[in-house]
């Protein structure tokens, strides 16, 4: 095999590798464009308090949302964008065990946060910055928690901590729980999108990764085109 039929091939390898990671589709996902309906006909949000306005909801300190008979109860991935005004301490993220235990997800500062489990690197989050928190938990307990797309937190899940072992797998955003209280902030989420099984790290980061414009896609698909040519030139001399 020629060095450009490699090469024609490998690149043709990686646009396959992303069009799959791309092609993740959600098994609800909720755009808060003026409503609290899941797009795929699912359960819809539950506002505690908040505003809903035409592109997001915009929540106060330990307002949030719930959700109810959307997901699975130790296998799935969350993926949602939101702010908070402020990011000191302990902000809730979301809650596992509707407000039972004052475990859970959390930003800590600047870092994102599994109490009282691990804690990630500095630089996640900064008061009024729009990030992308996604989690995700397999079927082997593994639990892993990402901001726009890179991965900030890891652990085995052995106790059950990020199970949505209660009545309708019921799920809290920013809300906080009932144990402790306090530790929440305003701020606003854009969307929510819920999938029935632990995306890969490749799928999270094409999640996170702008949407080329399809005149990217033609330039892309033309290039692989010249390269073949070549490749197929050179083979024949």
């Amino acid at each position: 095999m020629s060095v450009f039929t490699r090469k024609f091939t490998a690149a043709v390898a990686f646009t396959l590798a992303v069009g799959a990671a791309q092609a993740a589709t959600p098994t609800h996902l909720y755009e808060l464009n003026g409503n609290f309906l899941d797009s795929f006909g699912g359960a819809s949000l539950v506002p505690n308090g908040g505003t809903l306005g035409a592109g997001s909801y915009s929540f106060g300190p330990n307002q949030g949302l719930a959700l109810d008979r959307a997901l699975n109860a130790n296998v799935y991935t969350v993926d949602f964008s939101f702010n908070f005004d402020q990011t000191s301490g302990f902000r809730r993220i979301l809650d596992f065990k509707d407000g039972a235990s004052d475990t859970g997800l959390y930003s800590l500062g600047t870092s994102l946060n599994f109490y009282n489990v691990v804690t990630g690197t500095g630089g996640a989050f900064a008061d009024g910055q729009q990030v992308r928190v996604t989690v995700s938990r397999d079927a082997a307990g593994s639990f892993s928690g990402y901001v726009n797309g890179v991965l900030q937190i890891a652990f085995n899940d052995s106790g059950n901590l990020a199970d949505f072992s209660t009545i309708n797998q019921r799920a809290h955003f920013f809300q906080d729980d009932n144990q402790v209280g306090g530790e929440a902030s305003g701020g606003s989420v854009d969307y929510i999108a819920i999938y029935d099984r632990a995306l890969s790290g490749a799928e999270v980061a094409a999640l996170a990764a702008p949407v080329p414009e399809p005149e990217s896609y033609i330039l892309m698909l033309a290039g692989l085109l010249a390269l073949a040519g070549v490749a197929k030139r050179r083979a024949r001399g």
